[in-house]
Formats: C-alpha cells, structure tokens, sequence
C-alpha cells in the first residue's frame, strides 16, 4: 500500500510560501510565515512563540496520524532491521522548503552532541535539492578558515550579523544543485529559492541570531534550543575550509539530461540517508529492497502500480511507501525525488 499525504504546512520564523502555492497548482499564492512543507513527518515542529501548537506531523489522504501509523506497525512500516535499530521510529524527514527571504544563520547537532546534549538518538545533519531558484538565489555554507569559538561568541555579543555571514561562504544556487549540511556546519538559506530538504527526523538548532531579515524577535531558548547559552557554541565544528573544499565535499549537481533513477546522495555523503532523482518518460520499477521510501512528485505525473492497486501522482503529491512493499511500477513522464533511510 502507499500512502499519500495531505498538505502540512507549518509554522516558521522566516516569511515564504508563494512558491509551495505555486508547486502545488493554486491561482492563490499567498507569503507568509507557513514556507515548509513537513512530508512522511513524525516530528513536532518547535516553534518557541507557539508553544502550545503541536504541528507538524502529517495526516495521510484518509485522515490517518502518520507518527500513530508507524508506532503501530513499525516493521510493516520502516522494515525490522530499521524499526529494531531507530527504536521504532522514522530515521528521516523530508520537506519542501521556501525561502521567501534569508533564513538565520543555525547550526544543527551531529548525533555525538544531539545524544549528550539534546538526548535524542538523532542529530540534523540534512542536505538541500535545489527545484526552483531565482538568478541571486544563494545559500551560506561552511565556516572559512581561522574562525574560532571566542571569535564566533563575540560577534554574537554584538550582534554582527553581516561579520557572521562573512565568516561564512556564500555559494550561488540554481536548479538540479544539491548541497549536504553536515551536522555541526553553520549555514544559512537565501532567499529566493524552493528546494527538497532531507534530513534526520528532528527539529533541533542552534541560532546566532536574535532578529530575523524581516524583523522577528527569537527567544533566547530559540537560540540555544534548551541547552542554554554556554553550550550552544559547542554545536559549532570549527575546522573551517576553502570555498573550494567546501564545495568539493558538499556539492552535487543533477544534470538536467540525465534519466533513470540517478543517485544523488549516496555514502559518499552520509550514512544517515541516501536521495536519489527518478527521471523518466515511460516505464520503471523500483524495488527498495526492504526499505521504506518518502517521495515527491516534483514534475510531470505518474501511474503506481504496487501489484494490488493503481495510484496516480501528478507534481506536488507527496507519498511514503512502506518497507513491507516489494516492486513498484511507475508509467508516466516526470520526476520524482526519492528519499530512503541507510541501514
């Protein structure tokens, strides 16, 4: 069986949106401070000004929690040997992503830290497929060489935020480019663009920033997620790079000709996740070998057919198929982004 998602968008501190809307076909195209897309999510979004909201986790087409879904079918769901090793619970979460402005400069926790500090079995390492990006679209990623703690802390003290981006790499983005985020790397999202982010299933930061571009006030537990503020900068890994380095490490790029099912992130990159690009204009079948799989259409429409039903998915439809699913067959022309755990 496949399930397919209903819309769950969710609340952020930067402003975007219009660019999901127009993803998804709507005459409205509305900017505002719901820009994320949360898809195959088990994770409450933490939102330090509504604290009281628990979104965030997605509701299947038929009305189904997906995090009680998986809580009570955990080895039909993700697979034994992944329910067995992540505790029963999913080991990613993807999202559509749109920067209608800069987003903050945030760092996320490797596992190591995410356990002492955070107590959670998963860290944020994430990586960002670029759909759509204007012709200024960028991203800050990756510290240059010869930042230190004490400096990075003193900028925070004054509030520097131009001497914080400086400190930082600024790559321009276009469409096919991916970037991997590695837990412990600062970065920060220009405006601009809207991508597929894949990530460990966790909404933990760390924030040097107290006002966002457009003006919102963050509050300190915001900053130092729960940790407090003498912790926080421990998050950071300050063996900084070369622009160069950074990009020969973090760096993808889907060829725009390619077709197939085209590997994006592989171990090469992590052992976290794995993202591949299926392109095609005819027949494929997949078979992910026990695994589970999040996806979205990302253009174009596709018929599913599993072996007891068909589905048809066009651009924007999100869907998760189970481990316990053997070959799938796909019919249509399009692109899918499909986005697998590692065991």
């Amino acid at each position: 069986m496949i399930y397919k998602f209903k819309e769950n968008r969710v609340w952020r501190a930067y402003y975007g949106g219009e660019r999901l809307d127009a993803f998804a076909g709507k005459e409205e195209r509305v900017r505002g401070r719901r820009p994320e897309e949360w898809i195959a999510s088990t994770v409450i979004a933490f939102n330090a000004d509504r604290p009281n909201e628990k979104e965030g986790i997605s509701v299947t087409e038929e009305g189904e929690n997906f995090a009680e879904l998986i809580e009570n079918n955990p080895v039909e769901m993700l697979g034994k040997a992944l329910a067995e090793r992540y505790k029963n619970k999913m080991s990613i979460l993807v999202k559509l992503l749109d920067a209608g402005e800069r987003l903050v400069i945030q760092c996320h926790p490797s596992v190591p830290f995410a356990k002492k500090e955070f107590g959670s079995q998963f860290g944020k390492t994430e990586c960002w497929y670029i759909l759509e990006a204007d012709e200024t679209a960028n991203v800050y990623l990756g510290f240059k060489e010869g930042i230190t703690k004490e400096k990075w802390k003193a900028l925070f003290e004054t509030q520097n935020v131009e001497g914080m981006l400086d400190c930082l790499h600024n790559h321009s983005v276009k469409k096919g480019d991916l970037y991997f985020v590695e837990g412990g790397v600062p970065h920060a999202i220009g405006g601009g663009c809207l991508m597929v982010e894949l990530q460990e299933p966790t909404d933990l930061m760390v924030i040097p920033e107290r006002v966002t571009p457009s003006g919102v006030e963050l509050a300190d537990v915001k900053l130092h997620g729960g940790i407090g503020f003498d912790k926080m900068w421990d998050c950071y890994h300050y063996n900084g790079m070369s622009k160069e380095e950074i990009k020969e490490k973090y760096y993808r790029h889907v060829d725009e000709n390619a077709t197939g099912m085209i590997p994006v992130v592989d171990s090469s990159l992590t052992e976290r996740f794995s993202l591949d690009v299926l392109r095609i204009d005819g027949e494929y079948t997949t078979d992910f070998c026990g695994k589970y799989a999040a996806c979205v259409v990302t253009d174009g429409i596709f018929t599913l057919n599993d072996g007891e039903r068909e589905y048809t998915l066009k651009k924007s439809d999100k869907f998760f198929i189970p481990a316990s699913t053997e070959k799938i067959k796909w019919t249509g022309k399009g692109e899918a982004a499909i986005c697998l755990p590692c065991e």
